[in-house]
């Protein structure tokens, strides 16, 4: 492989995946002021009389990176009282020497006595934002989403007594957590605009520092848990039960803190840390052609988590425990011209030669939606474009994965997730505009396909980085091609934790897989060829 596509793979590779990660933790833990949670129908005082507005800074690593202001304010409807919340969180992140920028607005209407009534969310991570608004009806949350000029509409089951985005702000300014508590809580998660469930912990008051000095604030352990996914963080609390400072979990240290708005709005120079960089698993040793391996072997390890559950298992990649935090993950290339299942080794097919296991493509997988514009005229246009008179659905695969990698010419890394239909106009992105340009124009053509999450071998950082890459149903089974690469397809180098449609709330969702894993992974090479 020429070295100039190796280079732009692999920063392509590390950057957009971390971003969009870390947006989706800072605002799922802390919010705009802390986690969401389910209200406390005990020890209720009455909503505030008067407006409140609060402002946090976020740092990473030590470094400015971005703000949350929310504001409250109570209103009455229907002739009842309620409160509203507005919230803004504003990111700015370095990833390879360029500037990421961000912005998640946040309003909702809830009540201690009502719960959640709506809710709008507008999330900015490519050229338009996606805009989602909410409301109840009964024990349903009626959700419809905006993007690219088209709306979808999905139900959920909603919980009774569930809280809305801020509820554990205002469960705790009103019932303060006290040392040695427990609460298991649940509440509408912002971004990703669905249900999780979160369990507070309180340990006791202790010396904390904050931006103004230190202070006797009480410690809260917060394990959310959401699709399947534990993600850790520890809030601190005054004797109020206002939360003035929090902290993720994992190597990438993560906090906010109270502040002032002139403290919020202080101008963020770039400094040392790159997100890029630092999210790359570094290895002890470079892989020769490392995107044209056949089979690989490799040691995980977590520090806290268990890689066996972490790291999924399939048709190109195979997991066996070695321990609590470790794990062999075996890796075998799989091309669309490879040859198809041995039918005696693999699920049993029926008459169109689909497998009869739960991974087959629905329609989730082969129908537009509001990130995979399939129907967006100028995607279908690229589709004909790409596929000229091919029509086997293994050469038509190949041809659109290299029609897509030659088509976006800049990499741009300021962008952390456009919709199809935006890249189809910028023509520009890394891993995660690949991959979601391929996954529409291969079902604009026909072909099932979806996102897959994971890692890949970049050279130029000689380790692992975040990536996405696009799958397509062939021959009875998923194939993995990487636009990024261009090469038909993928070698032994790719390190897959999940997969997702990104149809409705699995869209967003499909980046949790990573906070599983990320900055606690170590990955050694077995065995390659």
């Amino acid at each position: 492989m020429p070295s100039g596509i190796a280079h732009v793979s692999s920063r392509s590779d590390t950057s957009s995946r971390r971003v969009a990660y870390f947006s989706l933790l800072v605002v799922v833990i802390g919010g705009c002021g802390g986690p969401p949670a389910k209200i406390s129908r005990t020890a209720q005082t009455k909503l505030p009389t008067t407006s409140k507005e609060t402002w946090d800074v976020y740092y990473m690593q030590g470094e400015r990176a971005g703000y949350a202001r929310t504001l409250q304010q109570p209103v009455e409807q229907d002739g009842a009282e309620w409160l509203r919340i507005e919230g803004e969180l504003f990111l700015s992140i370095k990833r390879f020497g360029q500037i990421n920028e961000q912005r998640i607005k946040l309003d909702s209407l809830e009540s201690i006595e009502r719960g959640l009534r709506s809710f709008t969310s507008e999330v900015t991570m490519g050229a338009e934002p996606v805009v989602t608004t909410g409301h109840l009806e009964r024990n349903t949350l009626v959700s419809e989403t905006k993007s690219a000029g088209k709306t979808s509409q999905i139900r959920q089951e909603w919980p009774a007594g569930a809280g809305g985005f801020f509820a554990v702000d205002l469960d705790l300014a009103r019932r303060p957590m006290q040392p040695a508590e427990r609460r298991t809580l649940s509440a509408l998660q912002p971004v990703l605009n669905i249900i999780g469930t979160i369990e507070l912990v309180a340990r006791d008051y202790e010396p904390t520092e904050l931006l103004t000095g230190t202070y006797d604030l009480l410690h809260i352990d917060s394990v959310l848990e959401i699709q399947g996914q534990r993600i850790e963080s520890t809030l601190w609390t005054d004797r109020t039960g206002d939360i003035l400072k929090t902290r993720a979990a994992g190597g990438i240290e993560q906090v906010t803190y109270r502040a002032t708005k002139e403290q919020a709005l202080e101008k963020i120079d770039s400094g040392k840390f790159d997100l890029g960089v630092a999210s790359t698993v570094k290895l002890d040793r470079p892989l020769a052609d490392a995107h044209q391996t056949r089979r690989a072997k490799y040691r995980v390890e977590l520090t806290t988590a268990d890689p066996a559950r972490a790291f999924v298992t399939g048709p190109t990649q195979q997991v066996v425990s070695t321990g609590p935090h470790s794990a062999e993950v075996t890796v075998v290339a799989i091309r669309p011209d490879s040859p198809a299942p041995d039918p005696e080794a693999e699920p049993p097919v029926d008459s169109d030669d689909e497998p009869a296991a739960s991974d087959r493509p629905t329609d989730a997988e082969r129908e537009p939606n509001d990130l995979l514009q399939s129907g967006d005229p100028l995607v279908v246009a690229m589709a004909r474009e790409a596929a000229g008179e091919e029509a086997d659905p293994a050469r038509l695969a190949v041809a659109l994965e290299k029609y897509v990698h030659d088509k976006i010419r800049r990499k741009d890394f300021s962008t952390a997730l456009a919709t199809a239909a935006e890249v189809a106009q910028s023509l520009q992105g890394d891993c995660t505009e690949h991959a979601m340009l391929l996954a529409a124009l291969a079902r604009a053509s026909g072909l099932a396909s979806r996102v897959a999450t994971g890692l890949v071998y970049a050279a130029s950082e000689q380790g692992f980085a975040f990536h996405m890459w696009t799958e397509i149903y062939l021959r009875g089974r998923w194939v993995p091609l990487d636009a990024t690469l261009g090469q038909g397809g993928i070698g032994a180098a790719h390190l897959k934790l999940g997969h997702s449609n990104l149809k409705g709330t699995a869209a967003l969702a499909s980046f949790l897989p990573v906070t599983q894993v990320m900055g606690q992974l170590k990955i050694e090479v077995i065995e390659i060829e």
